[in-house]
């Protein structure tokens, strides 16, 4: 016995921690009407049993007491009050307010006439002499805690109407929840009130009791959530341990009721069960000294867990951040400086600070090196492209350093984007330290233009994108001379949409590179994305990236 009542309110126990907004305050709304429909529905059928002089609906079995008319006028009156007190109409609310006033008026002529030991109700005129009497074996009218219970909704009905006190109003409401509970149970563990004497209120009918008990708990339910049902909805810490503390004192009398039904039921002398049933009462109010500590150790463990876990979040959410800053920081895009050469660049994002655009410049250790111009374009416009990136100019800076050659540098990261799943299209440029010729590597990037002179030449692909198996690429040697003008730009640019569908173009890109030729690397820059801008009304649906080099005399 002692394991079973450990294991029951353990259970209480096991309620989890709940997040905010779990518990849904409109979904306990929605029970309380269906629990005061319950009710009203129980007292109009019993005021059609009495109508249509059915004594089956009025007591059910004819050993069971019955529901008399004036208790379930009052039910079907609460049910109303419960439902009309919701409206934001004056006149709901007002017959919500006269329901309440019925109720509460029927519990107290009742009580009145029981104390005073009044003979006949006066609801009993309203039916044939001697009917009542006659499918009743008490006088026709609800017994002393029926009226209470009905005086307690009554007064719980006027508050709400009036929408004041409903703290007050809810504990009034617990109190004839309470009476018809114990009634209901009264009937499970079949005590007769009248024959034993005993505390258990079995002059209520059973279909009063749990018309009562279903009443009262709507008027818990229904208007918003207050006092203790607004601790047990509540979504923190102390919600949580009102749910706990609810749950285990709510399992523990649970498990008392049936296992003193069982009890009473089974043992074979009534001396022996109450001996049994006074250990097992015991054992309950030692169990209910103890589950308050209980309670409180392990709502403070958890909550001592979901504090450590949010600091954890906390902290790798700032790792994250920096790790963030560290990465969008190291791909943003400026102007470099090259010896022998004036750079410019624009950079206009189409998705945000993340892309997959990446323009490189390495230098060479040592008097007279080479410099490197790297210019690609990973596949995707998300973190994953920009991670990409990042990691693809990790390795070819390292590459570099290593003094592989570009085509080595091509090969290596076409396998290492190969290995990620994904592909991107490059230009690498290395320029000699004496500056007379540059060394160009094309994987599959849009052609840059260069500027030679009085000739336009494009530097086409000298090798598929990067990230494909198999993939071979080669690379060529140019001749250069001051004054020449190398234009590098990405995809972004060229495609550039316009609302008609068009798109910017390759020829109109070289249009406006060749009418911009002889002014400053930046002016270059700025007039091939602004030419991208304009056409798609300032809408790229890609980032676009320029990158424009001129030879100068500058050693």
């Amino acid at each position: 016995m002692s394991a079973g009542l450990v294991s029951t309110f353990s259970a209480g126990l096991d309620v989890p921690l709940d997040r905010p907004g779990q518990r849904s305050s409109r979904r306990v709304h929605l029970v309380g009407m269906v629990l005061a429909c319950l009710s009203g529905a129980i007292g109009a059928v019993v005021l059609v049993g009495y109508a249509a002089r059915e004594e089956w609906i009025v007591e059910i079995a004819p050993s069971l007491p019955p529901m008399y008319p004036n208790a379930a006028l009052a039910l079907l009156a609460g049910a109303l009050s419960v439902v009309g007190a919701q409206s934001h109409r004056r006149g709901l609310n007002a017959a919500a307010a006269a329901a309440a006033c019925v109720v509460f008026s029927i519990g107290a002529i009742g009580l009145v006439l029981d104390v005073a030991g009044a003979g006949r109700t006066w609801f009993e005129a309203l039916f044939p002499s001697g009917f009542v009497v006659a499918t009743t074996p008490v006088g026709g009218r609800p017994v002393i805690e029926s009226c209470l219970a009905l005086m307690l909704l009554g007064s719980t009905f006027i508050l709400t109407s009036v929408r004041r006190a409903p703290v007050v109003g809810q504990v009034l409401a617990f109190a004839a929840a309470a009476i018809g509970f114990t009634a209901i149970v009264g009937y499970a563990l079949g005590v007769d009130r009248r024959a034993e004497g005993a505390g258990l209120f079995i002059g209520m009918a059973v279909h009063t009791s749990v018309g009562i008990t279903a009443l009262a708990l709507a008027a818990i339910m229904v208007p918003r959530p207050v006092g203790i049902v607004a601790l047990l909805l509540d979504g923190g810490g102390t919600g949580t341990m009102s749910r706990r503390l609810s749950a285990a004192a709510s399992a523990t009398l649970l498990f008392t009721l049936v296992t003193g039904l069982l009890i009473y039921r089974f043992l074979p002398t009534r001396p022996l069960a109450q001996s049994v049933f006074s250990v097992l009462q015991v054992a309950t109010i030692g169990a209910l000294v103890l589950l308050p500590s209980a309670v409180f150790v392990r709502t403070e463990n958890e909550l001592r867990a979901r504090l450590d876990a949010s600091r954890r979040r906390i902290e790798d959410a700032d790792d994250l951040t920096t790790m963030v800053e560290s990465i969008t920081g190291e791909m943003a895009i400026s102007s470099p400086s090259m010896s022998g050469w004036d750079v410019g660049v624009r950079y206009e994002p189409a998705w945000g600070h993340l892309a997959g655009d990446s323009l490189q410049v390495l230098h060479a250790v040592g008097p007279g090196g080479s410099t490197l111009v790297v210019l690609f374009d990973i596949a995707g416009h998300d973190a994953h492209a920009t991670l990409v990136a990042y990691g693809l100019r990790t390795h070819i800076a390292a590459l570099w350093e290593r003094g592989a050659s570009i085509t080595e540098i091509a090969a290596s990261a076409n396998q290492k984007l190969f290995r990620r799943g994904t592909i991107g299209s490059a230009v690498l440029v290395r320029v000699p330290g004496d500056g007379t010729t540059v060394e160009v590597l094309n994987a599959g990037h849009p052609p840059p233009v260069h500027f030679h002179r009085h000739t336009t030449s494009l530097w086409t692909a000298t090798g598929p994108l990067l990230g494909l198996a198999g993939a071979v690429h080669s690379a060529h040697t140019t001749p250069v001379t001051a004054g020449d003008v190398i234009v590098m730009c990405t995809d972004g640019l060229e495609e550039a949409r316009a609302g008609d569908g068009s798109l910017l173009g390759e020829a109109r890109l070289l249009a406006v590179a060749t009418a911009w030729a002889n002014e400053p690397p930046q002016c270059v820059a700025d007039a091939l994305v602004d030419a991208a801008l304009e056409h798609s009304n300032r809408r790229l649906r890609d980032d676009a990236l320029v990158v424009v080099l001129r030879k100068n005399d500058r050693a």
